[in-house]
């Protein structure tokens, strides 16, 4: 099990949503809690309330989803006002300087927004693109967090460039809803469905389109305050928790500690240095990021062992072997032996 998945670090942003929603269509709202833990009206009153990802995808979107068949259920959570869809992270995003650093930014704390997908910057030849993962399978809930996803990336570009921004193309892995036409009518592009990934494409010149909102010192304190969020709930210091959320977003490139300390904008030097007065290593820590995600893929996936290994930054599989066995004093084929 996937010890990261219980913890109680986001923001209820994607329940509240769904929840005024449930209410405002007529649903049974309170039963779609019941054994969860949570309950419908503290979480709309409470801003100290968080949630796990289990609490929040496993548990009660699905009886949502169920409830609520053939609406764009994931557009309209999405598409509500910016602040209600992503709280601190948006302050932290339309204070940035340019596209790129609003990306960069989002890239590292979008789990401070409630976010319940993963989110990878793609460069292709004269193009970007957003490619929005599931944190783990999840087929029954798939449509419903891309959309959700893809609208509050559309809101709030459009809240900071203007109503008329939209993605140039975009690609879903899921066929066609019922509601199919509503992806063109919100996206206002061409929508291809049944693709190889999940992606919003952009120019690459995008990126370097300049912010009028840009405003350094709010900057700093929401992205202060983004961390702090994140931090509630793990028994780790800051720092450890901030390294360990850059490495989780980006296992598969095998990030060094320069990597990770320019994304959290310090020297590798001070990094190193805090760290130890923390009691910690980076190596440590990203074994420990790697082994949780390895232990979750081969436990709730049929991903073969190769690809388990090159989703958590391993291009040599006898590399990974070697690792996981001193992870956990078994192969990682033992492993599924071990679960199956």
């Amino acid at each position: 099990m996937n010890a990261q998945l219980d913890l109680p670090i986001i923001p209820p942003t994607v329940l509240s949503g769904v929840v005024e929603i449930g209410r405002r269509e007529g649903a049974e709202v309170d039963a779609w809690f019941v054994g969860t833990g949570l309950d419908a009206t503290r979480l709309l009153a409470a801003d100290t309330v968080k949630v796990s990802y289990r609490q929040a995808a496993a548990a009660v979107l699905r009886r949502a989803v169920r409830d609520m068949p053939g609406k764009p259920l994931g557009m309209l959570v999405g598409g509500r006002d910016m602040l209600l869809s992503m709280g601190m992270l948006g302050v932290a995003m339309r204070s940035c300087a340019t596209v790129s650093d609003a990306v960069s930014v989002a890239l590292d704390l979008h789990l401070a927004s409630g976010s319940l997908i993963d989110v990878d910057l793609e460069h292709f030849d004269d193009e970007v693109a957003l490619r929005f993962r599931e944190r783990r399978p999840e087929p029954e809930l798939r449509r419903f967090l891309i959309e959700e996803a893809m609208a509050t990336l559309t809101v709030f570009a459009r809240t900071v460039a203007g109503s008329d921004w939209s993605p140039s193309r975009v690609e879903l892995t899921y066929p066609p809803p019922p509601y199919a036409a509503e992806y063109t009518r919100f996206l206002r592009c061409r929508v291809e469905f049944s693709a190889d990934a999940n992606r919003a494409f952009f120019p690459t010149k995008v990126l370097d389109v300049a912010f009028p909102t840009h405003h350094e010192p709010t900057r700093a304190l929401a992205v202060d305050a983004c961390r702090r969020l994140l931090g509630n709930g793990r028994k780790e210091p800051d720092l450890v928790t901030a390294v360990e959320a850059v490495l989780e977003r980006d296992l598969r490139h095998a990030l060094s500690a320069a990597d990770v300390a320019g994304r959290l904008h310090m020297s590798e030097r001070t990094l190193r240095r805090q760290l130890a007065g923390a009691e910690r290593s980076f190596s440590a820590i990203r074994d420990r990021v790697r082994e949780r995600h390895a232990i979750r893929l081969l436990r709730e996936s049929t991903l073969p062992v190769a690809i388990v290994a090159r989703e958590v930054g391993y291009s040599d599989i006898r590399d990974f072997r070697r690792a996981y066995i001193r992870w956990t004093g078994h192969s990682p084929s033992a492993e599924r032996q071990l679960t199956g």
